[in-house]
Protein backbone atom coordinates (compact mmCIF):
# COMPACT_ATOMS: atom_id res chain seq x y z
CA UNK A 1 0.00 0.00 0.00
CA UNK A 2 1.34 3.69 -0.81
CA UNK A 3 0.81 6.96 0.47
CA UNK A 4 -0.86 8.45 -2.52
CA UNK A 5 -3.82 5.80 -0.91
CA UNK A 6 -4.07 9.11 1.62
CA UNK A 7 -2.64 11.67 -0.13
CA UNK A 8 -3.49 11.33 -3.79
CA UNK A 9 -4.87 15.10 -3.64
CA UNK A 10 -2.71 16.40 -0.97
CA UNK A 11 0.09 16.53 -3.78
CA UNK A 12 -2.00 18.83 -5.82
CA UNK A 13 -1.47 22.33 -7.40
CA UNK A 14 -4.69 24.96 -5.90
CA UNK A 15 -5.73 27.94 -4.04
CA UNK A 16 -6.53 26.08 -1.05
CA UNK A 17 -2.95 23.80 -1.97
CA UNK A 18 -1.06 26.57 -1.41
CA UNK A 19 -2.53 27.92 1.55
CA UNK A 20 0.07 27.83 4.91
CA UNK A 21 -0.97 24.24 6.76
CA UNK A 22 -1.34 26.76 9.95
CA UNK A 23 -3.55 28.90 8.27
CA UNK A 24 -5.85 25.60 7.64
CA UNK A 25 -5.16 24.23 10.79
CA UNK A 26 -6.34 27.03 12.62
CA UNK A 27 -9.26 27.85 10.36
CA UNK A 28 -11.14 24.27 10.72
CA UNK A 29 -9.88 24.30 14.63
CA UNK A 30 -12.00 27.62 15.00
CA UNK A 31 -14.68 26.39 12.69
CA UNK A 32 -15.13 22.97 14.79
CA UNK A 33 -15.58 25.13 17.77
CA UNK A 34 -17.91 27.40 16.65
CA UNK A 35 -20.13 24.30 15.08
CA UNK A 36 -20.47 22.61 18.57
CA UNK A 37 -21.32 25.62 20.56
CA UNK A 38 -24.58 25.65 18.11
CA UNK A 39 -27.60 24.99 20.45
CA UNK A 40 -29.24 20.89 19.96
CA UNK A 41 -32.35 22.02 18.76
CA UNK A 42 -31.57 25.18 16.57
CA UNK A 43 -30.84 22.85 13.85
CA UNK A 44 -31.90 25.58 11.10
CA UNK A 45 -28.88 27.97 12.31
CA UNK A 46 -26.51 25.47 10.96
CA UNK A 47 -27.59 26.12 7.22
CA UNK A 48 -24.88 28.50 6.52
CA UNK A 49 -21.92 26.38 8.42
CA UNK A 50 -21.69 24.00 5.33
CA UNK A 51 -20.78 26.58 2.86
CA UNK A 52 -16.91 26.28 4.34
CA UNK A 53 -16.23 22.95 3.71
CA UNK A 54 -17.69 22.63 0.39
CA UNK A 55 -16.19 26.15 -0.43
CA UNK A 56 -12.43 24.04 0.43
CA UNK A 57 -13.20 21.25 -1.37
CA UNK A 58 -14.39 23.28 -5.05
CA UNK A 59 -11.32 24.89 -4.70
CA UNK A 60 -8.96 22.39 -3.87
CA UNK A 61 -10.64 20.30 -6.51
CA UNK A 62 -11.22 17.42 -4.70
CA UNK A 63 -14.08 15.62 -5.65
CA UNK A 64 -17.91 15.43 -3.32
CA UNK A 65 -17.72 11.56 -4.00
CA UNK A 66 -14.08 11.25 -2.45
CA UNK A 67 -15.30 13.60 0.49
CA UNK A 68 -18.72 11.41 0.48
CA UNK A 69 -17.00 8.51 0.49
CA UNK A 70 -15.37 9.16 3.99
CA UNK A 71 -18.42 10.30 5.28
CA UNK A 72 -19.86 7.20 4.38
CA UNK A 73 -17.25 5.11 6.08
CA UNK A 74 -16.77 6.85 9.24
CA UNK A 75 -20.91 6.87 9.59
CA UNK A 76 -21.79 4.38 11.98
CA UNK A 77 -19.75 5.64 14.40
CA UNK A 78 -22.44 7.93 15.22
CA UNK A 79 -24.88 5.74 13.70
CA UNK A 80 -26.42 4.92 17.39
CA UNK A 81 -26.21 8.42 18.56
CA UNK A 82 -28.80 8.99 15.93
CA UNK A 83 -31.12 6.18 16.20
CA UNK A 84 -30.92 5.97 20.47
CA UNK A 85 -32.01 10.53 20.63
CA UNK A 86 -35.89 10.08 19.20
CA UNK A 87 -36.20 7.66 22.02
CA UNK A 88 -34.70 8.91 24.98
CA UNK A 89 -35.82 12.81 24.48
CA UNK A 90 -39.35 13.18 23.75
CA UNK A 91 -39.91 16.77 24.79
CA UNK A 92 -42.18 18.40 21.92
CA UNK A 93 -40.56 21.98 20.66
CA UNK A 94 -41.89 24.30 18.42
CA UNK A 95 -39.91 24.85 15.27
CA UNK A 96 -40.96 28.08 12.56
CA UNK A 97 -39.76 27.83 9.03
CA UNK A 98 -40.83 31.09 7.36
CA UNK A 99 -44.23 31.41 7.73
CA UNK A 100 -45.18 27.94 9.44
CA UNK A 101 -45.08 26.59 12.78
CA UNK A 102 -45.06 23.05 13.65
CA UNK A 103 -43.97 21.35 16.89
CA UNK A 104 -41.50 18.27 16.62
CA UNK A 105 -39.64 16.18 19.16
CA UNK A 106 -36.78 17.12 20.99
CA UNK A 107 -35.46 13.78 19.68
CA UNK A 108 -35.04 14.07 16.22
CA UNK A 109 -34.04 17.70 16.33
CA UNK A 110 -31.07 16.21 18.41
CA UNK A 111 -30.48 13.20 15.85
CA UNK A 112 -30.27 15.82 12.90
CA UNK A 113 -27.94 18.14 14.73
CA UNK A 114 -25.89 15.55 15.20
CA UNK A 115 -25.50 14.23 12.06
CA UNK A 116 -25.26 17.99 10.64
CA UNK A 117 -22.48 18.76 12.91
CA UNK A 118 -20.21 15.36 11.78
CA UNK A 119 -21.17 15.85 8.18
CA UNK A 120 -19.79 19.17 8.56
CA UNK A 121 -16.80 18.41 10.56
CA UNK A 122 -15.46 15.23 8.38
CA UNK A 123 -16.28 17.33 5.11
CA UNK A 124 -13.98 20.15 6.54
CA UNK A 125 -11.33 17.70 7.82
CA UNK A 126 -11.06 16.12 4.71
CA UNK A 127 -10.74 19.30 2.54
CA UNK A 128 -7.75 20.38 4.70
CA UNK A 129 -6.18 16.68 4.57
CA UNK A 130 -6.81 16.27 0.75
CA UNK A 131 -5.26 19.97 0.44
CA UNK A 132 -2.38 19.56 2.55
CA UNK A 133 0.73 16.93 2.66
CA UNK A 134 0.39 15.03 6.10
CA UNK A 135 4.35 16.22 7.04
CA UNK A 136 3.07 19.78 6.52
CA UNK A 137 0.51 19.07 8.89
CA UNK A 138 2.96 17.37 11.68
CA UNK A 139 4.77 20.64 11.52
CA UNK A 140 1.82 22.76 11.71
CA UNK A 141 0.37 20.94 14.91
CA UNK A 142 4.28 21.04 16.28
CA UNK A 143 4.83 24.54 15.59
CA UNK A 144 1.77 25.39 17.00
CA UNK A 145 2.76 23.76 20.27
CA UNK A 146 1.68 20.36 20.31
CA UNK A 147 3.91 18.15 22.89
CA UNK A 148 6.54 16.76 21.21
CA UNK A 149 5.52 13.20 21.99
CA UNK A 150 2.51 12.90 20.20
CA UNK A 151 3.92 14.72 16.89
CA UNK A 152 5.84 12.16 16.51
CA UNK A 153 3.32 9.34 17.41
CA UNK A 154 1.50 10.48 14.94
CA UNK A 155 4.58 10.67 12.50
CA UNK A 156 5.68 6.85 13.12
CA UNK A 157 1.76 6.08 12.96
CA UNK A 158 1.17 7.50 9.44
CA UNK A 159 4.36 6.18 8.27
CA UNK A 160 4.39 2.37 9.37
CA UNK A 161 0.58 1.53 9.66
CA UNK A 162 1.43 0.86 5.24
CA UNK A 163 4.51 -1.46 6.69
CA UNK A 164 2.07 -3.09 8.92
CA UNK A 165 -0.78 -3.57 6.10
CA UNK A 166 1.74 -4.80 3.93
CA UNK A 167 2.62 -7.01 6.72
CA UNK A 168 -1.18 -8.32 7.35
CA UNK A 169 -1.21 -8.69 3.40
CA UNK A 170 1.45 -11.07 3.33
CA UNK A 171 -0.05 -13.20 6.09
CA UNK A 172 -3.19 -13.64 4.37
CA UNK A 173 -1.48 -14.54 1.16
CA UNK A 174 0.56 -16.88 2.54
CA UNK A 175 -2.90 -18.60 4.13
CA UNK A 176 -4.73 -18.63 0.83
CA UNK A 177 -1.69 -19.98 -0.86
CA UNK A 178 -2.31 -22.87 1.28
CA UNK A 179 -5.82 -23.49 0.21
CA UNK A 180 -7.09 -21.79 3.63
CA UNK A 181 -9.78 -19.75 1.56
CA UNK A 182 -11.45 -23.02 0.66
CA UNK A 183 -11.72 -24.21 4.47
CA UNK A 184 -14.81 -24.15 6.00
CA UNK A 185 -15.65 -20.46 8.18
CA UNK A 186 -15.17 -21.94 11.58
CA UNK A 187 -11.27 -23.56 10.74
CA UNK A 188 -11.07 -20.10 9.33
CA UNK A 189 -12.30 -18.37 12.18
CA UNK A 190 -10.10 -20.89 14.33
CA UNK A 191 -6.77 -19.60 12.18
CA UNK A 192 -7.60 -16.53 12.70
CA UNK A 193 -5.54 -16.43 16.62
CA UNK A 194 -2.52 -17.69 14.66
CA UNK A 195 -2.50 -15.10 12.54
CA UNK A 196 -2.72 -12.35 14.15
CA UNK A 197 0.20 -13.67 16.69
CA UNK A 198 2.56 -13.77 13.81
CA UNK A 199 1.34 -10.50 12.80
CA UNK A 200 2.40 -9.56 16.08
CA UNK A 201 6.60 -11.45 15.82
CA UNK A 202 6.59 -9.85 12.52
CA UNK A 203 5.94 -6.45 13.79
CA UNK A 204 8.07 -6.32 16.80
CA UNK A 205 10.91 -8.11 14.86
CA UNK A 206 10.67 -5.17 12.24
CA UNK A 207 10.16 -2.36 15.42
CA UNK A 208 13.24 -3.25 16.45
CA UNK A 209 14.73 -2.95 13.09
CA UNK A 210 13.83 0.36 12.77
CA UNK A 211 15.11 1.53 16.11
CA UNK A 212 18.23 0.36 15.40
CA UNK A 213 18.72 1.67 11.81
CA UNK A 214 17.46 5.12 13.37
CA UNK A 215 19.92 4.79 16.02
CA UNK A 216 22.88 4.22 13.54
CA UNK A 217 21.41 7.05 12.04
CA UNK A 218 22.02 9.12 14.90
CA UNK A 219 18.22 9.95 15.80
CA UNK A 220 18.11 10.99 19.52
CA UNK A 221 14.35 11.64 20.34
CA UNK A 222 13.83 14.75 18.51
CA UNK A 223 12.36 15.26 14.78
CA UNK A 224 14.04 16.80 12.01
CA UNK A 225 11.79 18.39 9.13
CA UNK A 226 12.98 19.87 5.91
CA UNK A 227 9.43 21.18 5.43
CA UNK A 228 9.61 25.25 5.46
CA UNK A 229 6.14 26.87 7.03
CA UNK A 230 5.74 30.38 5.63
CA UNK A 231 2.91 32.40 7.01
CA UNK A 232 2.23 35.33 3.98
CA UNK A 233 -0.30 37.69 3.54
CA UNK A 234 -2.72 35.54 1.96
CA UNK A 235 -2.60 33.28 4.47
CA UNK A 236 -3.65 36.12 6.88
CA UNK A 237 -6.29 37.09 4.60
CA UNK A 238 -7.71 33.20 4.52
CA UNK A 239 -7.58 33.00 8.18
CA UNK A 240 -9.37 36.71 8.96
CA UNK A 241 -12.20 35.94 6.24
CA UNK A 242 -12.93 32.75 7.93
CA UNK A 243 -13.10 34.25 11.22
CA UNK A 244 -15.48 37.03 9.58
CA UNK A 245 -17.36 34.11 8.17
CA UNK A 246 -17.76 31.92 11.55
CA UNK A 247 -18.84 35.13 13.66
CA UNK A 248 -21.26 35.80 10.75
CA UNK A 249 -22.78 32.45 11.04
CA UNK A 250 -22.81 32.32 14.56
CA UNK A 251 -24.63 35.44 15.53
CA UNK A 252 -25.39 37.37 12.66
CA UNK A 253 -27.27 34.79 11.31
CA UNK A 254 -29.24 33.62 13.81
CA UNK A 255 -30.74 36.93 14.61
CA UNK A 256 -31.25 38.26 10.95
CA UNK A 257 -32.74 35.10 9.76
Amino acid sequence: MHHHFIDRFALGDSPIHRLDARAKLAAVLLYTVVLISFNRYAVADLAPMAILPLALLWFAGVPLWFALRRLAILSPFILMLVLMSPIYDRAEHAVAFGPWSYHVSGGWLTAADITIKFACGVLALTAMMCSTRFALLLEATRRLGMPQLIVMQLGFLYRYLFVLIDEALRVRRARDFRGAALAPVGRRLAAVGGMIGTLFVRTLDRSQRIHLAMAARGYRGEPHNLCQLRFTLPDGLFLAAVVVYLALCRWGYPQWF
